[in-house]
Parts: structure tokens; C-alpha cells; sequence
């Protein structure tokens, strides 16, 4: 099964699901924006699932969907292209975030939980996925690519607030760094990982994984394109070494370190 973004809070798994519909282009693309949106529906019909039915009959897609009491689905990796903006440009560079709708047109209000929660997880692919801090020049409504309403009056009304909560949680999440599990046993040159310093292992250890294609396994690992080096792309390769859980956390530890030794490389 493909893996979900990860978050700190639960994400409901509907990659795979809607993977198999076709409308989902897998090419990874560098993402540099966050789009939202409402979903335009039958606000009793707006369950994930009962998005996901929706996309099943017509070609759309998004990367997240907020329901109404706040809860994150994910039905498209962050670095691929989703059918959301209705534009190529749009599709390639922006992540979408879904949001269900409280009422209906014509104003289209999102639940405080929903657009707090929408807001929150934009803050997170910012600093996780993106690398810059939302501003009114990344932090999107549907609007901003063709020729829509969507998010609606309402969300155009509280645009201020929805940015300060996405920074806010950019601030959040940009230092945080992951919770050391079993694969995070002191080992020699450890420290150099954090410095930007590299002993000789972990600079043979960069040149391999940039020898074997790195971003391949970053994007399989569910994450954007990043230089070698840093903390997801030794996760990345952890993960190709067939590490998960905990073991596979971005930090060197003995069980990877012992697979990453001169002779092996």
C-alpha cells in the first residue's frame, strides 16, 4: 500500500483507491504552492469515501480532503499531479487541499474545523514539502487558477485569517525534526549529520545515493525532491535499505549504519 504524508495526526489512506481510477498522473513534479478549495457538494454526502465516489465517475483528483469535523484524507501523493485546478501549470506545481462545505452556494462556508484543520496541513506541506513560509504569493484559492468561485465568499472573506493559521503552523512544523526510535544508536560520525559536517562514510554514503537515483526513492518514500544529505533523504534510503517504522526516521542509526560501511559501498 502507498504510504501517507508523515503527518503528526491521522491521514485516511485513499491513494491506492484512487490510483485505480486513472486519474492520477505519476509524475513528480516540484510542488511550490498550496491550493484550497470547497468541494462543491451535497453537503450530506461529503464523507471521504463519498468524495472519492465522486471521483470515480469523473476525472478530478486532489492531493487532501478536510471533512466537516476537521479529519485529513490524502488521495494523491505530494510531488505527483492531481486533476484539481483546471489548469496544466496549476496541476504540476501546486499540492490541493479539499475542504467540505457547510452550506451551499451561494457562499459556500467551511466549517472553523475544516478550514483551521485545511490551513494547518498547508502549514505542514510548506515546511515539509515546500520549503518556504505561506505567503499571499504561494497560499492559493481555486480562484487564483481559472475561472471559479471556489473556495467561495466565505473562505475570500477570512483569506487573512487562513494564511496566519498556515504560518503559524509552518513555524510549527519547519524545526521540527523526527522522534529517534530503535535505529538511533549512537554510532561514529553521527554527529556530523547534523552539523553540515560529512565524515568519509556519510560522504560515500551521499555520492552512492546520488549514484542510485536518490530521488527515486525520496518520491517513493511519499516526498518531494530533495538533495541529498539531509534528513528525508536518508529516510529515503533507509527505507530502500527495506527499514520501516521507526527504524526508517531520517536519522543514522546502528541498524542502518551498519549496512552503509566503506567496504559495502
Amino acid at each position: 500500500m502507498t504510504a501517507t504524508i508523515a503527518y503528526d495526526r491521522p491521514v485516511s489512506n485513499l491513494i491506492d483507491q484512487l490510483s485505480a481510477t486513472g486519474h492520477v498522473t505519476h509524475t513528480p513534479y516540484r510542488k511550490t504552492s498550496v491550493t484550497l478549495h470547497h468541494n462543491d457538494g451535497n453537503v450530506s454526502r461529503l464523507s471521504h469515501q463519498g468524495v472519492l465516489n465522486g471521483w470515480k465517475t469523473r476525472k478530478a483528483s486532489a492531493h487532501f480532503d478536510v471533512d466537516a469535523a476537521g479529519a485529513v484524507a490524502q488521495y494523491v501523493k505530494v510531488n505527483e499531479y492531481a486533476w484539481a485546478v483546471g489548469n496544466k501549470a496549476g496541476n504540476q506545481s501546486s499540492i490541493s487541499i479539499e475542504m467540505a462545505n457547510a452550506t451551499l452556494g451561494p457562499n459556500w462556508t467551511v466549517a472553523e474545523a475544516t478550514w483551521k484543520n485545511a490551513a494547518r496541513l498547508a502549514g505542514w506541506n510548506f515546511a515539509k514539502v515546500i520549503g518556504e513560509r505561506p505567503s499571499k504569493s504561494n497560499l492559493f484559492y481555486h480562484h487564483h487558477w481559472t475561472s471559479t468561485v471556489c473556495a467561495g465568499p466565505y473562505m475570500n472573506k477570512i483569506y487573512d485569517q487562513v494564511l496566519a493559521a498556515a504560518q503559524e503552523a509552518y513555524d510549527h512544523f519547519k524545526d521540527s525534526h523526527p522522534t529517534p526510535g530503535p535505529d538511533t544508536e549512537p554510532f561514529p560520525g553521527a554527529s556530523y549529520f547534523h552539523t553540515g559536517q560529512k565524515s568519509p562514510i556519510i560522504a560515500a554514503m551521499h555520492q552512492r545515493l546520488v549514484a542510485e537515483d536518490c530521488n527515486r526513492y525520496q518520491s517513493s518514500a511519499n516526498a518531494d525532491i530533495w538533495g541529498p544529505g539531509d534528513v528525508k533523504s536518508y529516510a529515503a534510503w533507509q527505507q530502500k535499505l527495506g527499514l520501516e517504522g521507526d527504524d526508517a526516521n531520517g536519522i543514522p542509526g546502528k541498524t542502518s549504519w551498519d549496512q552503509l560501511q566503506v567496504p559495502n559501498i
